[in-house]
């Protein structure tokens, strides 16, 4: 994984993070707790590893669907998910 600069200005990070994807540096971050507002939602994290060619893929396809790659990877998994168990939640 890569390392994570340090960075002078907001306008550095905001710059960095526009031609980057977090994903790369996943062992960087600290994991923490998020709270949504929204009532009876819990969220929980899901941290996988991909082949680097898998996930370059991944980010391939969410990138033409306009969306992020965990964006794209949930949406498929919840998919599945209802497919394999017939009911949402």
């Amino acid at each position: 994984m890569a390392k994570l600069p340090k960075f002078e200005t907001l306008d550095e990070l905001v710059a960095f993070w526009d031609t980057h994807d977090f994903t790369d540096y996943l062992d960087e971050m600290e994991e923490v707790d998020l709270e949504t507002g929204l009532p009876g939602h819990t969220l929980e994290s899901l941290r996988i590893r991909l082949d680097k060619v898998l996930m370059q893929r991944l980010r391939e396809i969410a990138a033409e669907r306009g969306l992020s790659s965990s964006g794209l990877a949930r949406l498929w998994l919840e998919e599945r998910l209802l497919q394999e168990t017939g009911s949402k939640g």
